[in-house]
């Protein structure tokens, strides 16, 4: 294995030895010995590729965000995919990152960093900032596209509790978006948005 092979593999060891934790503690109570015990090294050699907990987190933002720009540069780069790209891009977003508790929980634990040192707030914002533009570029093509890429939305086959859920997620994820990379979402914007989305 050539040298840069075998520091993206111990980092990436290190790196899912930090999820592993964090999948079972809050961020606040993990040291770097804990990372290096579950990763089973010393703690010279932990920070041998991460001197500070900050670059250690902020490998864990770059890995989450280049995951979910490869799944999502997968599909908009699939020529057989021409209309539903949005669509599938948001599911396997939904599928892979949003419904997965483990990656929930490491993603809450970033959150809370983040608003608690200011270190870690650039590169949380960062990677919200880039995901937003991954969105943002596909809300463009496919509006200039021109094409239907899905059938009309049947409002009956959603419940109260689902539209309720979403209204919800929504909300509660705007907060938090916004106090970490505010854009300027205007309160009675939002709210039109939501309820139009349960008119008939």
């Amino acid at each position: 294995m050539k040298k840069p092979e075998k520091i993206a593999f111990k980092k990436k060891r290190i790196i899912d030895a930090l999820k592993r934790r964090l999948d079972r503690y809050a961020y606040s109570y993990i040291s770097m010995q804990d990372v290096a015990d579950e990763a089973g090294i010393s703690k010279g050699g932990l920070r041998y590729y991460f001197p500070t907990k900050e670059a250690l987190y902020e490998e864990l933002i770059l890995e989450f965000f280049t995951q979910i720009e490869q799944d999502h540069l997968a599909i908009a780069n699939n020529p057989h995919l021409e209309q539903d790209k949005f669509f599938l891009s948001t599911l396997l977003g939904i599928e892979r990152f949003v419904l997965n508790e483990a990656n929930i929980k490491v993603f809450v634990n970033l959150i809370l960093y983040g608003l608690q040192d200011e270190k870690m707030r650039k590169p949380i914002q960062s990677f919200f900032r880039n995901h937003l533009d991954l969105y943002r570029k596909l809300v463009i093509q496919t509006k200039e596209s021109g094409t239907a890429y899905l059938p009309p939305v049947n409002r009956e086959e959603f419940d109260s509790e689902f539209m309720a859920r979403i209204a919800q997620i929504i909300f509660l994820s705007a907060g938090l978006l916004e106090a970490m990379d505010p854009i300027g979402l205007e309160p009675s914007k939002l709210t039109r948005y939501v309820i139009s989305l349960f008119e008939k």
